[in-house]
């Protein structure tokens, strides 16, 4: 009696629960590959850490050379005054003045950029700087900058300026400007509020503007040649507003890598300055050319916004200089793919269980998703500094190695264990493809989750799902 109840106490609740159920553990371990996904996740917290880190790199040498860098070419401009009369209740009528500023793009306008970059590291961060050289060449018809004063305002022609513009004036090295073969001095202009009539010179967005008096600019007739040449320094990225109504640039670098951005792409570009080299060394040479239709850009008017001609990345011709892809972007993409990776694992895992006579413990998997998790982490610290392609080859061996390893020991089998080795391979080689597909890694990873879940349904096919109930079933 005693006998019974005991077995009937122990046998009661396990007996609602079939103990070698395939179907269960299956379910367990799907459940486990979501939970496993959740530690990968907070790589993401140290990759926002890292890229922190880089930006300061990047603030702290751009203190000392200058930023990404936006270059505005020569600008004609020229205020004036413009007199309002109101008249009160009383009667009385009282004389104001307003202020404002006409403005003349160049007629044509070419320029040559010649840019030698080089990497400097800050840290452990690769910061790519650069010594760049401008040179302008613009022609004016004086007769522009006069057509865009109203009619019922008086030029002040004193404080008519011709304009050059900088973004980071820390990276200036040497401005020269000549006007008709003749040079004139250049001098930052003032922002502030002038009390004495109420004007300020334009401002542009992201530069910062320098001027030089040209003499009889009142008077001047004809066309108007302007040669301008800026010597500066800068980072990452260099940047150029289409200064003129039909403006063209031609650009030389010695570095391989560049990404063309802004508001034009080049209509041309090549390796090398011939075009024939593929090397480093050799650099690139592109060319822009961006007719005033395209510019969209008025060519005089009053008061216009210097603004239009330096918008970033809409209006301006630019060029980032890449030291490669960044590690933290391509660990982050590699991340967006932890809970498919993850569930890989675990799938292949129980493959090799349902064909072993050994079994797999819930703790056991979770030793292995956390080998996974930790492998995102080890690709973050090698990438950094070997790059990302050396990196995913030794982290990936080293997680293969370990997880493949861990199986022999787990299933008691060197069979399951090679086994494991080359599905674990082939799973990591998958993730490595699908990073560097891009535009086909949707199909590629749809595909590959096809056959993964094709793969098991087959192996699986006369699997009982429901596991044996009862002892004597078993035995039967």
């Amino acid at each position: 009696m005693t006998q019974t109840t005991s077995q009937s106490r122990g046998d009661g609740p396990r007996a609602l629960i079939p103990q070698r159920s395939a179907g269960l553990k299956l379910l367990l371990v799907c459940a486990l590959a979501l939970l496993m996904a959740i530690p990968a996740l907070f790589v993401y917290g140290v990759i926002h850490e890292r890229t922190k880190g880089e930006n300061e790199a990047f603030n702290d040498v751009s203190a000392r050379i200058g930023g990404e860098q936006s270059v505005l070419g020569p600008v004609l401009a020229v205020p004036y005054v413009r007199p309002l009369f109101t008249e009160e209740v009383t009667g009385a009528v009282t004389k104001a003045n307003s202020y404002g500023v006409a403005i003349a793009y160049a007629q044509t306008g070419s320029a040559a950029v010649d840019v030698n970059v080089e990497s400097r590291k800050r840290g452990i961060y690769p910061i790519p700087v650069f010594n760049a050289t401008v040179d302008f060449t613009a022609r004016f018809n004086p007769d522009d900058l006069r057509g865009a004063i109203p009619a019922d305002a008086k030029a002040i022609w004193s404080d008519a300026r011709l304009y050059v513009g900088l973004s980071d004036t820390r990276g200036v090295k040497e401005t020269v400007v000549a006007v008709d073969g003749a040079p004139i001095a250049i001098e930052p202009a003032t922002y502030d509020q002038r009390r004495d009539n109420g004007y300020a010179p334009t401002p542009a967005a992201r530069v910062r503007l320098a001027g030089g008096e040209i003499p009889d600019l009142e008077t001047r007739k004809g066309e108007m040649l302007v040669e301008a040449s800026l010597s500066l320094t800068g980072a990452k990225r260099f940047a150029l507003g289409p200064f003129a109504r039909d403006t063209s640039v031609t650009m030389r670098s010695n570095w391989a890598h560049p990404s063309f951005t802004g508001g034009f792409l080049p209509s041309s570009h090549t390796a090398g300055d011939d075009g024939a080299g593929t090397s480093e060394a050799d650099g690139f040479t592109a060319v822009w050319s961006v007719p005033y239709l395209a510019r969209g850009i008025s060519g005089a008017g009053a008061n216009l916004n210097l603004s239009e001609v330096t918008a970033r990345d809409s209006k301006d011709i630019a060029v980032r200089f890449l030291a490669g892809v960044s590690p933290y972007q391509s660990v982050e993409r590699a991340l967006k793919y932890a809970a498919m990776f993850i569930g890989f694992v675990f799938l292949a895992y129980f493959l090799f269980e349902i064909t072993a006579e050994a079994r797999a413990h819930p703790a056991q998997y979770v030793l292995v998703g956390l080998a996974q998790s930790i492998f995102y982490l080890l690709l973050l610290a090698f990438a950094e500094r070997i790059g990302f392609d050396a990196a995913f080859a030794l982290a990936a061996a080293m997680t293969v190695a370990l997880t493949a390893g861990y199986a022999v020991a787990v299933f008691r089998s060197r069979k399951i264990g090679l086994r494991a080795l080359g599905v674990l391979t082939g799973i990591y080689g998958l993730v490595y493809v699908l990073m560097r597909a891009q535009e086909n890694a949707l199909i590629a990873g749809a595909l590959a989750s096809f056959t993964a879940i094709a793969l098991t349904m087959y192996m699986t096919r006369n699997i009982d799902w429901y596991g044996d109930k009862s002892p004597e079933s078993a035995g039967a």
